[in-house]
């Protein structure tokens, strides 16, 4: 494909370049620096400068770490959410996860 071990490099590190660029940018999509959580009952609000999110909790929602990676399902779309515990205050993280769980063990008793 390539005459040239160099050319071959180079064309690689674009590459990777131009896709680690595009991962970035969807990560800072979905992992937002400021916003206000609002947890009613059946339904989850985010608003921040940039995103506006509502729906409710989907079972495919995660822990991993210190983190929540919320999958919500809107009216018409799904969106990826993700909240740091060190991003919200103690008791704000608690009653996310609760919520979290609540979804999650809802829905698979739904099954």
């Amino acid at each position: 494909m390539f005459l040239d071990a160099a050319l071959a490099m180079l064309f690689c590190v674009i590459i990777n370049a131009i896709a680690a660029y595009i991962v970035w940018r969807k990560i800072l999509a979905i992992h937002p620096i400021q916003g206000v959580i609002i947890l009613e009952p059946k339904l989850f609000r985010f608003e921040g400068e940039t995103l506006k999110v509502q729906g409710e909790i989907t079972q495919k929602s995660r822990f991993y770490g210190n983190s929540i990676w919320l999958h919500i399902k809107g009216f018409s779309e799904h969106h990826w959410l993700i909240i740091s515990a060190n991003g919200v205050n103690a008791q704000s993280y608690a009653r996310l996860k609760r919520a979290t769980l609540n979804a999650i063990n809802c829905a698979l008793e739904s099954k």
